[in-house]
């Protein structure tokens, strides 16, 4: 079956955002796996044990929505069922990432979240936090199911113990979201390593709230 126009842009995307998750270790070795739609029945994911900052465009694998392979020379994601799971509570996604970024993943391990009025950046990208989605050792499609109940109400969560999941209309989307929640996650964390850190005044902290309900308002 000929590839068209269209799929071959998507694996390109793909390829070049596994790059970039790559290079900024926000996924390392064979970990981590992205996906998009293709059309509303075909998914393209990347696929499972095969490093992900070395992948071809002949590597990308085609599924429908159940998770089954349609296309493809490799098994898709061992994963797969937290992107089918995020697709179905999501319809408005395009666009699946889940990374394990290192720092991120570190403070999930002591259920530690980033504390509302200590970071301007974290506040204004995510005003209504990012929740953990607790550990839970059972089947993949069980976790999965609850990862789509918290994916519903939030563009990204954290996995504990096994990173983060995001969603987006876009690769783009989805990367930034992943990308920016590490970085918040980094700044905390090396402002701890310097033994502490300042938290907003209340004053500070209503003046930030009321900016981002502002913008929001604007670009609503």
């Amino acid at each position: 079956m000929p590839i068209t126009p269209n799929e071959q842009e998507l694996r390109e995307e793909l390829i070049e955002f596994s790059n970039r998750l790559a290079l900024r270790g926000l996924i390392r070795g064979s970990s981590g796996n992205i996906s998009t739609r293709l059309d509303s029945n075909q998914i393209l994911i990347t696929p499972t044990q095969l490093p992900k900052g070395y992948l071809r465009e002949a590597d990308i694998v085609v599924i429908d929505n159940t998770g089954t392979r349609l296309r493809g020379k490799h098994p898709p994601s061992m994963d797969t069922e937290f992107h089918i799971a995020a697709y179905r509570a999501r319809p408005d996604a395009q666009a699946v990432i889940h990374a394990h970024p290192v720092i991120t993943t570190a403070f999930s391990l002591i259920g530690k979240s980033i504390e509302e009025g200590i970071l301007p950046e974290f506040d204004f990208l995510f005003p209504k936090g990012v929740p953990i989605v607790p550990f839970k050792p059972q089947a993949a499609n069980e976790l999965s199911e609850i990862c789509g109940d918290y994916i519903r109400e939030s563009d990204i969560v954290i996995l504990s113990h096994h990173g983060t999941l995001a969603v987006g209309h876009s690769l783009m989307m989805a990367w930034m979201l992943t990308e920016h929640l590490e970085t918040c996650y980094e700044v905390i964390f090396y402002a701890e390593c310097l033994k502490g850190k300042n938290a907003l005044s209340e004053k500070q902290a209503n003046l930030l709230r009321e900016i981002n309900r502002q913008n929001k308002t604007k670009s609503g």
